[in-house]
């Protein structure tokens, strides 16, 4: 007589020692493989765009699926304008499409990065979106200051013009709305076209 080894169960919970490796290792590297998930959660500083880049890349290279959409889920205060553009050219530069998901805020530079992803752009139901014009405190000679204010209200424009493409609203109306903080719902964000779907 022998004592015969039974499979275990394939429907049994992971350890929960796995878990919290899993959540760990998601935490620390602000990725998540199984879903294809990056997380953008805090200030957009210079260096955003090159964690991102390492990120992304390292999620294409460890996933099997090489074609599936990433999903970007947003949760930030916003920040830096040149950033914000390098991030977009690098999301429409990619082969792949990236799902924007709002989960909590997307305020400023953030917001715009959301109604730039080139797949589904997403936002849960009680999250806020927030638009506003540059804001700087600056000083120093009249010439430099003018030269900064020249290249603000260019920047400006590129933004305008980019939500005018994204949305059903025109450059005039996002100008004319954005002069103070312009708050919105999932609600007004969909009926404004910023994004395509509330989760």
């Amino acid at each position: 007589m022998y004592n015969e080894k039974h499979p275990e169960p394939t429907n049994q919970p992971k350890p929960l020692g796995d878990l919290y490796e899993s959540l760990h290792n998601q935490l620390g590297t602000l990725v998540d493989y199984n879903d294809s998930i990056i997380f953008i959660n805090d200030d957009i500083t210079d260096h955003t765009l090159t964690d991102l880049i390492i990120r992304i890349r390292n999620l294409l290279q460890n996933r099997t699926d090489k074609t599936s959409p990433i999903n970007l889920m947003i949760n930030s205060p916003g920040g830096d304008v040149h950033e914000m553009f390098a991030i977009i050219d690098y999301i429409e530069s990619l082969d792949v499409k990236v799902n924007t998901i709002c989960r909590g805020k997307a305020f400023s530079a953030a917001a715009i990065i959301l109604a730039c992803g080139t797949g589904s752009r997403m936002m849960s139901k009680r999250s806020t979106v927030m638009l506003h014009q540059s804001s700087s405190f600056l000083g120093g000679k009249m010439s430099d200051i003018t030269a900064y204010l020249d290249n603000v209200r260019n920047l400006e424009s590129s933004i305008y013009k980019i939500l005018s493409e994204k949305t059903i609203k025109d450059t005039q109306y996002w100008k004319t709305q954005m002069k103070s903080d312009m708050y919105l719902t999932a609600d007004k964000a969909k009926e404004l076209g910023l994004i395509d779907e509330i989760i």
